[in-house]
């Protein structure tokens, strides 16, 4: 759960980044923002999920 939290986190900040790249798009941009989130070990996905499984 917490990398899909990431990954939408992090998609609007890398589309800036990489407007001057022709051959990506939105979707390309967010499967990089998965990819990138799915191999963040112990960092900010790890936090976000952790913190989304303590209990209320």
């Amino acid at each position: 759960m917490g990398e899909l939290v990431e990954a939408m986190l992090l998609a609007p900040v890398l589309r800036p980044m990489i407007a001057g790249v022709s051959i990506l798009g939105d979707y390309e941009t967010d499967v990089l923002a998965r990819e990138l989130a799915q191999h963040d070990r112990g960092g900010f996905a790890a936090l976000i999920a952790a913190r989304l499984e303590q209990p209320r």
